[in-house]
This record gives C-alpha cells, structure tokens and sequence, in this order.
C-alpha cells in the first residue's frame, strides 16, 4: 500500500508488517486517516484519524482524533493482537511519522 513517509519526505510501498516492524523497531509512528467516521462495537467511541505508536517494541499504543481533534480515549495492544485491530489497508491515506 502507499505509505507517505513524513520524515524523509518520500512516498513508500509497504505492508501492514512492514509498517509494525517501522513502529516497533525504529521508533516511527504511523497514522491512518479514513474517509468515513468509524465507531467502536459498542456506540461509545466515533473516530476518523487514529494514531499508532509502541512503547517498547512489543506493546502499542492507539490513539483516536474526530475532526482535527484529540481524544481523550486509548487503546493498548501487544504485537500479537494487532492483526485483528490494525488495518492500514482500510485508511484512505496512510502516513509513517
């Protein structure tokens, strides 16, 4: 998929591991802007830019925006539950900070 590299200003093509491995190894921070709102199973939380960053290469931390802003919300995953929740092949745009 297409990755906007912010930092070395260059366009990418990776994979969802890739972009983990760029997370979990090079202290890199991955965002995923989408087209539509998105809300959680439970009708609780509405997002539509979330923010990807790990502590210590094997927890990562989910940060939520709606509309510009920041929410006060977060989620915290180890590597092995990320299959299920990470999913840049969703976003519409794709930016590796």
């Amino acid at each position: 998929m297409k990755v906007i590299d912010t930092v070395h200003k260059t366009e990418l093509d990776l994979t969802a591991d890739e972009l983990i491995e760029q997370v979990a190894s090079h202290n890199r921070q991955v965002d995923l802007i989408f087209a539509e709102k998105r809300t959680d199973e439970d009708g609780y939380l509405s997002w539509d830019h979330e923010n990807w960053t790990c502590v210590d290469g094997k927890r990562f931390i989910r940060s939520y925006f709606l509309a510009g802003r920041a929410l006060s919300d977060y989620s915290g995953y180890n590597k092995y539950d990320l299959k299920g929740y990470f999913r840049p092949e969703e976003a519409q745009e794709v930016r590796l900070g």
